[in-house]
């Protein structure tokens, strides 16, 4: 078994490293996607909407500070060429502590002017308390970056799984106890506290309170359009969350956030593998413009085969699985969920352009771009969603990402490697074409199924789609050779 293990620990040179990278942290996403969906499915019948509202609040005013204030530290050393980056961490961990510090000092503070923006009383003392998250973060041991830098995720597996298994474990506890937010806000903090301290059994060398000024603005100079991306991507990415909080409620918050959280299924799995894994293996080709080629269509075809399913199925069997999983009072959620299944879609394939623009030294571009992204939503946001409800704020989401920063980002990666846009097409567009097919399979199955809201129709939907799936893909690579079979056996060498 040992030796079993140690053949997926990433090592050799940077393909092998990536591929064996990218299998963890694939394990990363599937164990903590099944745990957190263990969650939330249990919790949103214990708690309601409502619950689930309040501490989508809390969640976006951490998410507000903490993008307001990201200064991009740990980006800034995975990019760079040097290996060893220890004469840095010193500086990055009195940053990051100092920064939690002024963070939960604010939250307090402000937590009964947010509650009252709000209209929530009850969301005062949650505030308060989940903005003990930022400090602990910032307590972590800065060493962890070289689990990314380095490529070592079999270490990052027991970091993340970790902190998951025992959000969800006190999660759920709390949860049947006592059925309140508190329930979410506890595991939420108890995962921070578990990570924080794993960070220090991975590596127990201890941080010094030292700030390098030469060093510490060496970084933020890089960081500073991670800071500015930042900044509108929480605009974008939460600006939708805070106007329907104070726009219809808590209970609508509550709706739309499950809603975000299923449809982002694609892009949060595909996502984190691609960030995490292909930031620093690009880091480490940014010189080498063919090979950056070659791996970014080889990450985005595979990219493509994974989420194109995945997001053409929560569509089609939205209704389904919240009949048959969540119950009848989530039953608005899904119009908003099957729309923002095309947001999640379209996040997925964007993915594999951040990490490289980063990696080229390029960080301007996504912010940008970002800017671009959140004026359109401004736009859009308060007529749709004053017409439609959460419909309308799902469109608005979807319509402002497809009319300016996905065709964008897409088209300036394309540029900046000299790539070919009949390829990028063909990548994306041949398991588009599958899912499709997929789609109206499942579609026609349900129709003739007695009881597709239930777990075991629910089962069946799947079985199908991913039958009908599989058999087109094989079709398309035995007819056309799109290059699967080639991308497998290459893989399996990287790994054996």
């Amino acid at each position: 078994m040992r030796s079993l293990l140690r053949r997926f620990i990433p090592s050799g040179a940077v393909g092998e490293r990536t591929v064996k990278s990218g299998l963890w942290m694939t394990g990363i996403n599937v164990s903590n996607r099944i745990l957190l969906m263990l969650m939330v499915v249990v919790l949103a019948g214990l708690l309601g909407p409502t619950e689930f509202g309040l501490m989508g609040l809390a969640l976006l005013t951490v998410t507000a500070m903490n993008q307001f204030t990201e200064l991009g530290l740990d980006a800034s050393l995975i990019q760079r060429e040097e290996e060893d980056v220890d004469a840095f961490l010193d500086t990055v961990w009195t940053i990051k502590l100092i920064r939690g510090i002024v963070l939960f000092a604010l939250a307090y503070v402000a937590a009964p002017h947010l509650a009252a923006f709000f209209n929530e009383p009850r969301a005062t003392d949650v505030f308060r308390v989940i903005a003990l998250s930022p400090l602990l973060v910032g307590l972590r041991n800065p060493r962890i970056v070289y689990l990314q830098k380095n490529l070592e995720f079999h270490k990052q597996f027991v970091y993340d799984v970790s902190g998951t298994l025992f959000h969800v474990g006190v999660a759920l506890a709390l949860g049947f106890i006592f059925g309140t937010v508190w329930a979410l806000v506890f595991g939420t903090l108890t995962g921070n506290v578990v990570r924080t301290f794993v960070s220090y059994l991975i590596d127990r060398r201890l941080p010094r309170l030292v700030i390098e000024r030469a060093r510490a603005i060496e970084m933020i100079r890089y960081g500073r359009w991670i800071t500015g991306s930042g900044i509108f991507m929480f605009f974008f990415a939460n600006g939708d969350d805070a106007f329907l909080g104070w726009f219809l409620g808590a209970t609508a918050l509550g709706f739309y956030q499950l809603a975000y959280q299923l449809a982002r299924t694609p892009s949060s799995e595909v996502t984190k593998v691609i960030s995490s894994v292909m930031f620093p293996a690009y880091s480490k080709l940014q010189g080498n413009l063919r090979a950056l080629r070659q791996t970014y269509f080889t990450v985005l075809k595979l990219t493509a085969v994974i989420s194109m399913p995945m997001a053409v199925g929560i569509i089609v069997v939205a209704g389904p699985f919240v009949h048959a999983f969540l119950g009848d009072e989530w039953i608005p959620a899904i119009p908003a969920l099957q729309i923002l299944a095309l947001w999640g879609l379209m996040l997925s394939i964007g993915a594999t352009s951040g990490p490289l623009l980063k990696a080229i030294g390029r960080p301007d571009y996504i912010t940008k771009v970002n800017v671009l992204k959140t004026v359109a939503l401004a736009v859009l946001i308060y007529p749709l969603t004053d017409a439609y409800g959460l419909v309308g704020t799902a469109a608005a989401v979807v319509l402002a990402g497809a009319l300016t920063s996905e065709p964008l980002i897409n088209y300036i990666v394309i540029r900046e490697i000299k790539g070919s846009f009949t390829q990028f097409f063909v990548t994306v567009g041949t398991p588009l074409t599958a899912s499709l097919v997929m789609g109206a399979a499942v579609v026609a199955t349900e129709s003739m199924l007695p009881a597709s809201g239930t777990a075991l129709g629910f089962a069946a939907l799947v079985v199908t789609g991913v039958v009908v799936y599989a058999a087109c893909m094989a079709a398309v690579e035995v007819t056309f050779d799109y290059g699967m079979r080639s991308l497998v056996r290459d893989i399996a060498a990287k790994i054996t």
